[in-house]
């Protein structure tokens, strides 16, 4: 049968076709960087881009109608409209809609604490008449 070989005349057909010198073969040069492909790191805690939903939308409407009541507050119920309005515009501002959030929660603190100053101070002011 030709073409069929035994063990020993294929590990003789191996040492054969090996291309190691046998001057050079103690195996101790390093060449693993010039071979091996870049290291691709893989972070399993981010999640990918594709699968993060974006809220911008939720954001802009939530800045939107804390401005509102932040502007309502200065005319109308300060305290409850501008704190409200605080917390509306914190949450916008965590959602992207960063100038009407932060702009609806400064005009909201603002017109809350001027509210609860002048309460404190007309409170003040009936206590020192008695």
């Amino acid at each position: 049968m030709k073409g069929v070989m035994t063990l020993t005349e294929k590990f003789d057909d191996y040492k054969r076709r090996d291309r190691i010198d046998s001057d050079y073969s103690d195996y101790k040069e390093e060449y693993a960087a010039e071979v091996a492909p870049q290291r691709i790191d893989y972070n399993y805690d981010d999640k990918d881009d594709k699968d993060v939903v974006k809220s911008s939308a939720a954001g802009s409407t939530a800045g939107f109608i804390a401005l509102a009541l932040s502007i309502l507050s200065l005319f109308t119920f300060p305290t409850l409209f501008g704190l409200v309005s605080v917390l509306l515009g914190i949450y916008a501002y965590n959602r992207g809609a960063t100038v009407t959030g932060g702009i609806a929660a400064v005009v909201g603190g603002i017109a809350a604490l001027i509210a609860i100053l002048f309460r404190v101070a007309l409170i003040g002011l009936l206590f020192s008449l008695f």
